[in-house]
């Protein structure tokens, strides 16, 4: 990930903005969210039903 100036809103490649000269952090990564994860579980597992009732209905 590339380290982004809060101030200037755009991208710095050192540790501090060549523009406002503001020190500029490594940014953080955070987990994703529980619900994000049961959103991808739940939408899986309902594609897998729906493409088994397709193969189904073809089959007849």
């Amino acid at each position: 990930m590339a380290k982004w100036c809060t101030t200037c809103d755009r991208p710095v490649e050192g540790e501090t903005c060549e523009v406002c000269g503001a020190t500029v952090e490594e940014p953080t990564r955070e987990p994703m969210e529980l619900k994000w994860k049961f959103f991808i579980v739940v939408t899986v597992i309902y594609l897998i039903w729906r493409l088994y009732q397709l193969i189904s209905w073809l089959l007849h």
